[in-house]
């Protein structure tokens, strides 16, 4: 990523995402500066440059596909994956020294930090071109800016350095604040996470200032709607204090996880919990959108599900769980039927065992549930609660209340201790499929032990498994 740094071509890269498919640039000379005064000579330019950044967070090699429904639910053992089945099945057996997932891991590492690099670009361009926004404007992008600059270092973390908990002071990553020639040297754990949280409460601020969601009775859109303009697939106010409670467990804060949670589900109702109505053949929510607090948005998203999880595919081709079905019915949703989350995600539909539906175009295409994946959402905030909360009642509470709105039994009261972790393990691995967060959660719980979609039976995952190497892209030369 070194190699990228370099200003002028961060900037050609946002131009690039800003400016796709816009004919008007088509014959803007190639001159760095001048392009970048032109694009930041209106606050349109700002709007376009600014959207640049959620058309990438969608692309397949990002949040569209690799870190959410592929790559990371595979190293979470979700699927029975076939040996012919080239780059899943090497990271399904975390062969990181193999070619396949060294481009994998490259792709990851480069992409996230051109990320990074282009919201530095953008927040230097904030104060650059500063009289070309209002002051409520700019505070919003910067908001966004630095919300996103976090969660880009903060999946990096988490994918690159070992267990907040067993090794914080290790130098891994490289920290780039700005745009600069300068390579940066490796940094302790520590100091990213603290930048992190940084960046996290300035956008904070900045948000519950400027960001319309802090006043609107409904951030996320109704099912049954067209578009994507809604808050929700932006680094909203919400977003940032859902990511302040990642974040925090992360780092094993658990009081500030609990206060950052429950600020998000003290206001539930801009988030409202999917419905039964939301989920009829008409509408087709399988996403849970009304629940989403951020997510992106994947064109190629239904091209995805066809090449990846339709039922149509050969064995060597899908990825699914076993053929026996065993491990959705019994393991996973543990004969629940009815849970919301089977019953319309996963269908007996061209084979005679569950396969995986989410991501496959429902009724309307332009219904803002197609075309989305959810990057976070309420139930992780409920999840996050009850491991955090000290008072055993009022954290089985919070447990049962998730639990509850998928249509299933609420665990018995007095469900406390190893019982209660075990609760909460499992709502992970029923609410997360295609999500991608599953993988994070045993890694931070240093679980050694998981039952694999692919046979049912324990698989072991030792802590180098958990933990990506930095790339040669970036060790050599350096």
């Amino acid at each position: 990523m070194k190699k990228k740094i370099n200003g002028y071509i961060i900037l050609l890269s946002v131009l690039i995402l800003a400016f796709s498919g816009c004919k008007k640039w088509l014959d803007v000379k190639p001159e760095d500066k001048f392009i970048e005064t032109q694009l930041y000579s209106t606050p349109q330019g700002f709007a376009d440059a600014n959207n640049g950044f959620y058309i990438n967070n969608g692309d397949n090699k990002l949040y569209g596909a690799t870190l959410t429904s592929t790559t990371l639910d595979v190293m979470a053992q979700l699927y029975l994956v076939s040996s012919e089945n080239g780059s899943h099945y090497k990271m399904s057996t975390y062969s990181y020294t193999e070619a396949a997932p060294k481009a994998i891991i490259d792709g990851i590492w480069t992409n996230l930090y051109l990320s990074i690099a282009n919201t530095n670009k953008f927040l230097e361009s904030l104060e650059t071109y500063r009289t070309v926004l209002d002051t409520k404007t700019h505070d919003l992008y910067k908001g966004e800016a630095l919300g996103l600059r976090a969660f880009y270092y903060f999946d990096l973390m988490r994918m690159f350095t070992k267990a907040y908990a067993t090794d914080s002071l290790t130098k891994v990553l490289p920290y780039y604040d700005k745009i600069t020639y300068q390579i940066s040297d490796y940094m302790p754990t520590t100091y990213v996470m603290q930048k992190v949280l940084l960046d996290l409460k300035n956008a904070e601020d900045l948000l519950q200032a400027s960001d319309p969601a802090y006043s609107l009775t409904l951030v996320s859109r109704p099912s049954n709607t067209y578009g994507r303009n809604s808050r929700n697939y932006k680094m909203n106010y919400y977003a940032v204090k859902a990511l302040q409670a990642r974040v925090n467990m992360w780092k094993g804060d658990k009081p500030a996880a609990l206060a950052a949670a429950k600020s998000v589900i003290g206001n539930q109702s801009k988030f409202p919990w999917i419905t039964l109505a939301d989920l009829s053949t008409g509408i087709g929510n399988r996403i849970f959108g009304t629940e989403m607090i951020f997510g992106a948005e994947n064109t190629k998203l239904n091209d995805l599900y066809t090449s990846t999880f339709s039922a149509a595919l050969f064995d060597t081709s899908i990825l699914a769980p076993n053929t026996s079905g065993s491990f959705i019915n019994s393991t996973v949703f543990e004969g629940y039927a009815t849970d919301y989350r089977n019953q319309y995600v996963w269908l007996v539909n061209g084979r005679p065992y569950p396969t995986f539906f989410k991501y496959q175009d429902v009724g309307n295409t332009s219904y803002n549930t197609n075309r989305t994946v959810p990057l976070i959402r309420t139930g992780e905030m409920y999840l996050i609660a009850a491991e955090c909360e000290p008072d055993n009642a009022v954290a089985l509470d919070y447990l049962n209340t998730l639990r509850l709105k998928r249509n299933i039994p609420a665990l018995p009261a007095g469900t406390v201790g190893p019982a209660l972790t075990t609760g909460i393990m499992k709502e992970y691995r029923k609410e997360f499929y295609g999500e991608g967060q599953l993988f994070f959660y045993y890694k931070r719980t240093q679980t050694a032990s998981v039952i694999s979609g692919g046979s049912n039976a324990a698989v072991a995952i030792t802590a180098a498994n958990y933990t990506f190497p930095v790339p040669l892209s970036e060790t050599t030369p350096r």
